[in-house]
Order: C-alpha cells, then structure tokens, then sequence
C-alpha cells in the first residue's frame, strides 16, 4: 500500500501534511505563484512509502539565477568533486549525444560510521529535464527538473530520488535494520547537501 508524506521545512521545524495533493509533485503542473508561495518558506520535501518503508523522495528549492546557470552547474559531472561534500570521483566514462554514462564515488558518514559507495549512472539530457538511469538496474531512478520563475530570472529545481537500499552494506545497513527510524536521515541529508552546494555554486557563478 502506498501512503504519500509532504514535509515543508520552515526555518528550524517541520510541518507534516498527509496530503494526495501533494503526490507526485514532478508530474504536477504547479503554477508559479503555488511554487513560490511554498519554496519562499523554505524547502519543500515530498515523501513516498510502500508497505511501511520509504520508496521516494521528492525535494525542491529556488535558486536565484537563470535556468542556463543551474543546466552548467549540474551537468559538470568531472567538477563535482570540487563543491558537492562527499563527492571522491565522478569521471566521464561515454558519451554519445544527449547520453552520458558517469563513474561516482562518494564518502559520507553515518553515526560515526565512513563508508564510500561506488557506482556508475547514465545521464540524458532532455532540458529541461535531466534524467537518471541506475546502469545495473537499466531503469530510470530520479530526475531533475527545472521550472523558470520570474520572467526567467530564478528557477525552481526539482530532485526526485528512489530509495535504493543496496547501496549500504556492513555497519551502515546492520543500523538501518536496527534503528529504521534513522533511514530518513540517511536518504535526506545527503539530498540537502548536495542540492545546496548545487545552489551555492550557481549563484557564486
């Protein structure tokens, strides 16, 4: 059974809405004063769960510059390791048209606990969309999407994740299958981070 969560982060706390309106928040066509009147707040994050356990997460957050700037910034792939926390390696492996297939590996730490977990992506740039493809699993698993706001002078940009549990082994998974409540954190912050440098680095640009 799918149940959907939205969360709005304002400031330091959360408000929790169980809300259908708020499902698939990347296929709906929200209209610009919608989306500014929730991302002015703060972040938006939306939830989904199958059968007790997390399966997606949407985030979104303004940035404020054009959409072009952001499109540069994200699709950088060898120069990630330079501002997103974490990021070892991201390297260029093949490239053919609008698809390219990138290496990653990528260090973070869990309660104390460092592990890096590598792997390999299939970008296809259809902007203003980014599409992501696990290579292993030869399935899209998330997306970004960028949605233009004030005449072009800001953009929205959207980050839809699948859980993958995969790719947490030894100490980091025996935690996750003892304390669950903990998988949120684990899928969440690396998502903010990485969502923040991207909007750092844009508008530094």
């Amino acid at each position: 059974m799918k149940k959907t969560l939205a969360i709005i982060l304002i400031v330091s706390f959360f408000m929790l809405i169980d809300n259908n309106t708020y499902a698939n928040l990347l296929e709906q066509k929200l209209d610009e004063s919608t989306l500014k009147e929730l991302l002015n707040r703060g972040e938006l994050i939306h939830l989904e769960e199958e059968n007790g356990k997390l399966k997606n997460i949407d985030y979104a957050i303004i940035i404020d510059v054009p959409l072009d700037k952001v499109w540069q910034v994200i699709t950088d792939f060898e120069n990630y390791p330079d501002f997103i926390p974490g990021q070892k390696v991201c390297k260029i492996i093949n490239k053919q048209g609008n698809e390219m297939i990138v290496e990653s590996a990528v260090e973070f730490k869990f309660m104390g606990v460092g592990s890096t977990v590598s792997y390999t992506t299939k970008y296809i740039l259809q902007k203003p969309e980014l599409i992501i493809f696990d290579t292993k699993k030869n399935r899209e698993t998330g997306r970004y999407k960028f949605i233009p706001i004030d005449e072009g002078k800001r953009v929205v940009l959207f980050r839809s994740k699948e859980v993958d549990r995969d790719n947490f082994t030894g100490v980091v998974k025996i935690l996750i299958n003892n304390k669950p409540e903990m998988e949120f954190s684990l899928y969440l912050s690396p998502l903010r981070i990485n969502m923040k440098a991207i909007k750092e680095r844009a508008e530094r640009s």
